[in-house]
């Protein structure tokens, strides 16, 4: 919850803002808004109670008895969001040199869709402030499926190691989602990362996401447009993992501590074979 505050209301830039206005659950009107560091309030049309979490837009997917199951994965994704940024506020606020030096690795696409893509303007422009004060933060993410995966599983083997490709926007929608060159530029209002196709050797390629240092959406990227770009690419050969094709170490580590095939469950039939011994 702290960190959804610290980036809704901004509070890393020192001002006392208040909250974007988004559409009330109750009366629907986008006039719903809250004061500076509020989690509860009321709405200035219809003067119902309002939630931070209310911004978000859940109430949009789901009905008062009943909720799809996509609610469920959604909120897995936003919550992963806000731990990615617990860490990096809790350097921010604490030590920003030691941010800096660190790199932030997520499992998959630095993207966040729908109605909950409200966040993806403060991150754009904590991201911007924070390169430009002098402490900029490295962030990648991975994707391991999708159709920009698949389309690297085509172009990638041709491609000689040590290479990247940053697809424009036009390549995007005509080469990968195979649609036409019309409407909005693909992920300006979802994105706060750029993604790239990367051959670091014969046996890893890869989908990364890497954060622009501008506030406002960049339509065609170029290498000089993603944060600390040449320190990323230094790191990435680092920290590989020759155990899966494309796999990266801080990923294989988390998984394997979280996998239910692992730890967990293994602990589990323990205590359950042991009861029942007994």
């Amino acid at each position: 919850m702290e960190t959804l505050k610290w980036l809704v209301y901004e509070k890393w830039s020192g001002t006392e803002k208040p909250l974007d206005k988004f559409g009330c659950p109750y009366c629907e009107k986008n006039e719903a808004t809250l004061p500076y560091n509020a989690e509860l309030g009321k709405c200035p049309g219809c003067h119902e109670n309002l939630f931070l979490t209310d911004m978000l837009g859940f109430h949009l997917d789901m009905i008062s008895d009943a909720a799809p199951d996509t609610v469920a994965t959604t909120y897995m994704s936003i919550h992963e969001v806000l731990l990615l940024f617990t860490g990096i506020r809790y350097f921010w606020e604490k030590n920003k040199v030691i941010l800096s030096e660190c790199l932030f690795v997520k499992d998959g696409p630095l993207t966040i869709r729908a109605q909950y893509s409200k966040l993806v303007n403060p991150i754009r422009r904590f991201l911007a402030y924070a390169r430009d004060q002098g402490y900029p933060v490295h962030i990648i993410g991975q994707e391991k499926s999708g159709k920009f995966y698949d389309h690297l599983e085509i172009i990638g083997r041709d491609v000689p190691c040590g290479n990247l490709f940053i697809p424009s926007n036009q390549y995007i929608k005509m080469q990968i989602q195979c649609r036409p060159n019309t409407g909005a530029p693909y992920g300006k209002d979802t994105n706060y990362g750029v993604k790239l196709f990367v051959r670091l050797n014969e046996y890893h390629k890869m989908v990364i996401n890497i954060p622009t240092g501008n506030s406002d959406f960049v339509e065609n990227p170029t290498i000089s447009n993603l944060i600390g770009a040449k320190r990323i690419f230094s790191t990435l050969p680092l920290i590989i993992s020759n155990r899966y094709e494309g796999g990266l170490l801080p990923i294989e580590l988390a998984h394997g501590i979280v996998s239910l095939s692992t730890y967990p469950s293994a602990h589990i039939l323990k205590i359950f074979s042991e009861k029942r011994g007994k």
